[in-house]
């Protein structure tokens, strides 16, 4: 257990000493900065959004400025523009290290989330997190918890502070966030700490993952120290440091503007934790993820599952969110195949359709088998093996193992996705032949998203739902 959690201390570290010296003097285009947001946030349990819009206002993204010396305002340092005058931060890595500072920058916000949840300064509703429109005196905390900020001041500025950070939440990520409502603030100086403000009737969600009984768990963030408590919000019992392994037993429970999970360690220590401090590495039915990228995806333990029946590989990165290739899909599907067959002791599933000869020159090496045997079963009509592929040439490649049936005749598939209509009748039989044989669902409410790419997670699902039609 201790040989494992320096192992990770020690990658941690590692990946820190990297993006000191990736980015060093030299800002980093936006999408890789939001990437870095995202990270933390995920990590954290923090609405990534919230910290995207303090980045946006507080240093346009830039964390270093054109000479390549770190980005400074007085007091305030980077991307997140860190005011250390007290000391909590290491100074050097908040002016040289990109995600050391926003990590800091996702603990400032924190620390103001916690003044609102522990009434020293006001707060919004119940003070779920989970509520983007509860952080408001969070934010306003987080540059200063002064008047100026007060939208109802005399003395306010043109543009508070909170308004700015929703306004760039608007324009720049088409996120509305409503505004608490104003007639609970004093005109004349700042609001009571016993100021509890009503969530605003419309609210937005601020999509924060949430964990599971029977997750694997580190301790993790900025901090060196974590206490486990004897109840949700409780008394201290045990004292943790960082990358400490555990397992959920039970949670979430909200609890002073909170998620709470109790912990069970490896050396038997038992306790309630805030969910920002823990990090998900696995689970009790799939154990440790081989994948770094998973840990916080909706498709986790799907892939886990193909992972354990061979038909997804081990590597470093699973990349759910990636288009799949053409030739990526006919790995899934391959495998997928052989699978089912070895299981049920089925005979090969093939169409009998005649195919033209294919040329496979272009084809990866280790993509070549697998295509062939796609080729030999009669699926392939249309070859392109390295481009993206859309979800209704996804459906149109599996229409063929699927067994039709009268039973679902009358159903209007245009009907339950309204954007269907451009396509051509084979497309839509496709697309409709999946989705009433369990394979594929839409992508939002009533919309199916033919022309989008396929992900590689949303293929693992599709080969996961193949198997469970044979299997089962």
């Amino acid at each position: 257990m201790k040989t494992t959690s320096r192992k990770i201390l020690m990658i941690i570290i590692l990946l820190l000493i990297l993006n000191i010296k990736a980015y060093a003097g030299v800002n980093p285009p936006r999408y890789e900065i939001e990437g870095m947001i995202d990270q933390v946030a995920m990590k954290r349990g923090i609405p990534a959004i919230l910290l995207k819009g303090i980045a946006r206002v507080e240093s346009v993204y830039k964390h270093f400025n054109s000479d390549g010396s770190p980005k400074i305002c007085g007091t305030s340092i980077g991307l997140m523009q860190i005011n250390n005058v007290y000391g909590g931060y290491d100074n050097y890595r908040l002016k040289h290290d990109i995600l050391y500072n926003i990590e800091a920058g996702a603990d400032v916000l924190l620390s103001k989330w916690t003044m609102s949840s522990t009434n020293q300064v006001s707060s919004v509703g119940n003070m779920d997190p989970n509520i983007l429109e509860n952080w408001y005196f969070a934010l306003w905390a987080y540059n200063g918890w002064t008047v100026s900020n007060n939208p109802v001041s005399p003395y306010a500025k043109k543009y508070t502070y909170q308004q700015l950070v929703y306004d760039v939440i608007e324009k720049e990520y088409g996120k509305k966030i409503h505004n608490i409502d104003f007639s609970y603030l004093p005109r004349e100086g700042k609001p009571s700490r016993s100021l509890r403000v009503p969530t605003p009737a419309n609210f937005s969600s601020g999509n924060i993952i949430l964990y599971e009984k029977g997750d694997y768990v580190i301790t993790d963030g900025i901090r060196g120290t974590y206490y486990l408590r004897d109840a949700p919000a409780g008394n201290y019992v045990y004292q943790l440091g960082r990358a400490q392994l555990g397992t959920i037993t039970e949670g979430p429970v909200l609890m002073n503007g909170f998620y709470w999970y109790k912990v069970c360690t490896g050396d038997g220590k038992e306790g309630w934790l805030e969910r920002n401090w823990l990090v998900r590495t696995g689970d009790t039915q799939y154990g440790k993820y081989i994948y770094e990228d998973i840990a916080f995806h909706w498709a986790r333990k799907t892939i886990m599952d193909l992972y354990g029946k061979g038909i997804v590989c081990g590597a470093a990165m699973f990349n759910p969110d990636k288009p799949v290739t053409f030739e990526e899909f006919c790995i899934f599907l391959s495998r997928t195949l052989n699978y089912t067959e070895s299981i049920k002791q089925l005979s090969k599933i093939q169409t009998g359709k005649k195919i033209l000869f294919y040329d496979f020159t272009n084809v990866h090496s280790w993509a070549l088998d697998y295509m062939k045997d796609i080729y030999e079963r009669g699926l392939l009509e249309d070859v392109h093996p390295l481009e993206k592929l859309e979800r209704k040439k996804a459906a149109m490649l599996i229409d063929d193992i699927l067994a039709a049936s009268d039973k679902y005749d009358q159903v209007d598939i245009k009907l339950i996705f309204s954007d269907l209509e451009d396509l051509p009748e084979d497309e839509i039989s496709a697309v409709k032949k999946a989705y009433v044989n369990g394979i594929v669902s839409g992508k939002s409410i009533k919309t199916f998203c033919p022309d989008e790419y396929l992900t590689r997670a949303e293929t693992a699902v599709m080969m996961y739902n193949i198997i469970k039609k044979y299997v089962s």
